[in-house]
Parts: structure tokens; C-alpha cells; sequence
């Protein structure tokens, strides 16, 4: 970079503001630009050269005092030796959105559909996941059950083994990509020379194609067909809980592995019980009788049902605990089950059971 007139290269005089520097850059940067009709590659770089010196204030001085910048260490920064530090790009007229949208899709960015890794990486594709919901019922979920399942999916293609060639033909060499498997892109941009590369779309990144398809499958490896399965639902399993079997989903894409298969379980609500982790609850009406007097009175559980001992002088709202009367959530331990009493008061009653209740009334 020595010896060079940076001022005469941009057309600005030594006494020029940096903002008449950088006006001069841009127009000249637009003007010489390798992908411009009258372009001039050579010229563009030297531009480039003169405004990372001239451009910042430090390295101007440098080189108005020396004539050379080279005590800074030269042109540095960003892609091909361009300094970014001082440019402004609010007043850029390229499309720099575009640029860097291809540049980092081919990185594996965000907007990429294939990543940075090379074609005949990517031959292989995981199966898609498949998500069912099952509905069972309380006292299913109490004893764990196996449901019966039929999925409608991609499996594997027994004609052709899951290779998409036809038995008895074989593979042919891609002609798009001449058995690369993929495709490289160079792309000349206001910022350098970028290079992309892209999953070959004839072979799909294998380098090869069947010679004759598979009559089946059409060459793709894999056929849609209905697959029964029992999936075992777990003892104490909780409503929206969700079970995961590994590699029942849909076959994967030329040899990949399987997706898996999602099971969310919702249980029905229940007539009698409401439930909150292990425990249920439920309700008992008892006779007025029983609340005075105390007695023995039978009530469902989720496994059957049991006597629950009503003690004298019972209040409506009372709650008894009945411990291990839960759902399980271990191999051995169950949750309780809480009952709330309320009573059942009579809407007839005779004249002597009238006479008799305003008699204890009375002494009450």
C-alpha cells in the first residue's frame, strides 16, 4: 500500500472532511463495482485500499505524516480485507439482505434448509415423529392396560429393502452433479467472492440414482401402509401425560433411523371421583340417623368398595382420609382418598317420626 496516492485514487483533495471522503468512496465503490456494466475489478480493490486508509481517521493521519499506513498493520477487518469500522450502510443501494440471507443459508443459518455440511451428509433423513391421543378411563389408568393402536405411515419398502432401486437393476451416476452429490455455488458480492454449497436435487446428496425405480415405492424407499400396534399404558399414568416409544414413527429417508411415536393419554372424568396427583376424591350422603347416632357405611373406592365407620355427632362437610386408597405412583405406594359427608336430610316424614324428632328436639 505504500507509494500509492490514496487522495488522487478517490478523487478528494488531502484538506477533504471524512464525509467527502466517504461520498467520494461510495460513488466511485458504485461506479467500478465487478458486477456493474463497466466494472473494474483491479480498480475496485484499489478503492477499497484507499478507503480503509483513508476512512479512518488514525490510519489517515498515519499516512499523511509517513505516506504509508503500515505501522496499523494494513487493511483489516471483515470479508475480503475490508474494513467495516467506518462505513456507513444506511446509503448502500445493494440488496445486502440478499446477500447475507445466501451466504449464511449456506452456513447452516437460519435461513438454511441443508446446513453447512456437505451433500452426501445429508443423504440420510430421520423419519418424521408421529403424535397420537388416546382416551382411557380412570380405573384403566388405575391398573395400567394395553391399548390397541393402528397408525397409517410411511414404513420401510420390503420390494426394494428401502433402496428405491428396482431388484435386479442398479444405481447410475447423478449427471447434475457428476457423483458429487452436490452442487457448489460462487457468488461475486459487493464484500468479496462467496462460495455456497447445496445438496445435489437429482440424487438428493447420494451421488447416484436407481437406474430403474422400484415399482413399489417409486424409488423413494418407503410405502404408506397401516401398522397395528399395542401400546401398554403405565399404572397411575396422570391425565396429559405423554409416552414416547423410540423408532415407531415413519421410516427414515434412505437408510436414516425412524422417527418415534408421541402418545398423549387423556383420562375421562370420572361420576364419582375427581382427582389431584394420587389422590381422589369423593362424597358419601349419609342419614340423618347416622350423623346423630355414628354407624358404618359402605362407599366406593377404584378398587372396590370398603365400610367407612361414621362416628356419633358426624357434621355435613366433615372429610374422612382413607390412607392407600389413591391411585399408585410407585411400585408399591398409593395415594388417599379424601371422602366428604354431607346429609341426607328427609323430605317425608310420618307423623310419629315428626312426633319423635320435636321430642329430641326438645332435649337437645
Amino acid at each position: 500500500m505504500a507509494n500509492k496516492d490514496y487522495y488522487n485514487i478517490l478523487g478528494v483533495n488531502k484538506t477533504a472532511s471524512q464525509e467527502e471522503v466517504k461520498k467520494a468512496y461510495r460513488d466511485k465503490a458504485h461506479k467500478f463495482h465487478p458486477d456493474k456494466s463497466g466494472g473494474d475489478e483491479a480498480k475496485f480493490k484499489e478503492i477499497n485500499e484507499a478507503y480503509q486508509i483513508l476512512g479512518n481517521p488514525d490510519k489517515r493521519a498515519q499516512y499523511d505524516r509517513f505516506g504509508t499506513a503500515e505501522g496499523f498493520g494494513g487493511p483489516q477487518g471483515g470479508p475480503a480485507g475490508f474494513d467495516f469500522s467506518n462505513f456507513d450502510f444506511n446509503n448502500v443501494e445493494f440488496d445486502l439482505g440478499d446477500i447475507f440471507s445466501d451466504f449464511f443459508s449456506a452456513q447452516g443459518g437460519p435461513a438454511s434448509g441443508w446446513g453447512g455440511r456437505k451433500g452426501r451428509n445429508n443423504v440420510a433423513q430421520r423419519g418424521r415423529d408421529i403424535g397420537v391421543t388416546l382416551e382411557i378411563s380412570l380405573e384403566e389408568a388405575f391398573k395400567g392396560v394395553a391399548k390397541e393402536l393402528e397408525l397409517r405411515k410411511l414404513v420401510r419398502c420390503m420390494r426394494c429393502k428401502g433402496d428405491g432401486t428396482e431388484p435386479g437393476t442398479g444405481k447410475i451416476k447423478c449427471k447434475t452433479c457428476e457423483g458429487a452429490g452436490e452442487l457448489k455455488k460462487t457468488q461475486r458480492t459487493f464484500f468479496g467472492v462467496f462460495s455456497q454449497t447445496a445438496v445435489c436435487p437429482t440424487c438428493h446428496g447420494e451421488g447416484q440414482y436407481p437406474e430403474q425405480a422400484c415399482k413399489d415405492c417409486s424409488g423413494e424407499g418407503r410405502v404408506r401402509k397401516i401398522e397395528k400396534l399395542s401400546i401398554p399404558i403405565p399404572a397411575g399414568i396422570e391425565s396429559g401425560g405423554v409416552l414416547r416409544i423410540h423408532s415407531k414413527g415413519e421410516e427414515g429417508i434412505r437408510g436414516g433411523e425412524a422417527g418415534d411415536l408421541e402418545i398423549k393419554v387423556n383420562i375421562k372424568e370420572h361420576e364419582i371421583f375427581e382427582r389431584d396427583g394420587a389422590d381422589l376424591y369423593s362424597e358419601l350422603g349419609v342419614p340423618f340417623d347416622m350423623a346423630v347416632l355414628g354407624g358404618s357405611a359402605e362407599i366406593k373406592t377404584i378398587d372396590g368398595k370398603v365400610d367407612l365407620k361414621i362416628p356419633s355427632g358426624t357434621e355435613s362437610g366433615a372429610i374422612f382420609k382413607m390412607g392407600g386408597k389413591g391411585m399408585p405412583y410407585s411400585a408399591s405406594r398409593r395415594g388417599d382418598q379424601y371422602v366428604e359427608v354431607y346429609i341426607r336430610t328427609p323430605k317425608k316424614l310420618s307423623s310419629k317420626a315428626q312426633k319423635v324428632l320435636k321430642e329430641i328436639a326438645g332435649e337437645l
